[in-house]
């Protein structure tokens, strides 16, 4: 009879664990599948984020309370004495937290289009700064209501905990300033938005691209390659030049043409410049000026500036290429002649 009651227990665990082990795979393959090709027909794709970040959580979700009954089911005694019933409760416990976190800290990647969706006027399509930082929040929440959930399902208690955390408060309290220093700082940085993710920019410390804003730092590429974290409590004390967000770039520079050359071959110099500049489809014609300025002690230096319409350095750098190639076509049509440093000496003689 004991044989029997054991063979039973045996067979009530084992189809236990196979029913949830169908459960999980009907609700995996069919049934989120469904439902993301529901939310797809109705244009939700928000929803079908979320969907996808709970498939796998779930399914696992699924297999462990099997696992879980199974194990009660066993007709074993020392899963029956003792403190095991707890152990395997708890455990299950914290497993399922641990599940429904990763569920909700994956869904966290479209909680700023669900904020947009209430009304609120962002622009989440360019502001990836501030979306990854309304992400960070979120997942920073899920982590900490999933630490304190786990906490308490193990038997601590949260104000225990709490309480014994203020012995070392002054600690803590000192702490605090740099991190609510730099999360305000970041708080700044994606509310004025002065710069964002893949933007180009110099302070007096560091210039680079901006690959990451995050809740304590800003991460910077610098131009050799190197990454800078600099805190964002810093980064808002500072002056910031963004200099992807340029509507136009500034040439300036000065041609220095012998003193030998005549008149007439300056202005016409002068004047086919500014006519190639004003008529170049990278040039914004109003800004050109092409002047003689200058009388330097072994030139004649024309002053040329000009604004490109092109701000992204690689097509600026092409352009100004581009244009100075034409400025030498222009010199040896007109006959004209670069001037390089020189001093001419002149020998008195003794009468």
């Amino acid at each position: 009879m004991t044989i029997e009651l054991e063979l039973r227990d045996f067979i009530y665990a084992g189809g236990t664990l196979v029913l949830f082990t169908v459960i999980a795979v009907v609700v995996r393959c069919l049934i989120f599948p469904a439902f993301i090709k529901l939310s797809n027909r109705l244009s939700r794709p928000n929803i079908e984020l979320i969907q996808r970040a709970f498939q796998r959580p779930i399914f696992f979700l699924i297999l462990l309370t099997g696992i879980y009954f199974c194990l009660l089911l066993l007709p074993f005694e020392w899963l029956k004495s003792g403190g095991i019933p707890t152990l395997l409760q708890k455990a299950y416990n914290i497993g399922s937290i641990l599940l429904l976190t990763w569920g909700f800290f994956s869904s966290c990647q479209v909680v700023p289009q669900f904020i947009q969706g209430f009304g609120m006027k962002f622009d989440f399509g360019t502001g990836k700064a501030l979306v990854n930082f309304i992400t960070r929040i979120c997942q920073v929440v899920v982590i900490l209501i999933s630490a304190s959930t786990i906490l308490g399902a193990v038997g601590y208690d949260i104000n225990g905990v709490l309480a014994g955390l203020g012995l070392g408060g002054l600690t803590f309290a000192l702490a605090g300033q740099d991190l609510a220093g730099n999360f305000f700082g970041g708080l700044v940085i994606v509310a004025e938005q002065p710069m964002e993710i893949g933007d180009w920019i110099s302070t007096p410390d560091v210039e680079g691209s901006v690959e990451d804003i995050t809740l304590r730092s800003t991460k910077i590429r610098t131009l050799d390659g190197a990454l800078t974290i600099v805190p964002n409590s810093k980064l808002t004390s500072t002056p910031i030049t963004n200099w992807t967000r340029m509507n136009k770039r500034l040439s300036q520079f000065k041609l220095g043409l012998l003193y030998s050359t005549p008149k007439d071959v300056l202005t016409s110099v002068m004047n086919d410049i500014r006519s190639m500049l004003e008529n170049d489809p990278a040039v914004q014609e109003d800004t050109v000026q092409v002047r003689l300025l200058d009388f330097a002690p072994s030139s004649i230096d024309i002053t040329v500036i000009y604004y490109t319409k092109c701000t992204a350095i690689k097509d600026y750098r092409a352009a100004k290429e581009e244009i100075n190639l034409r400025i030498m076509e222009i010199l040896e049509r007109n006959g004209a002649q670069l001037a390089y440093p020189s001093q001419s000496i002149y020998f008195a003689k003794n009468t």
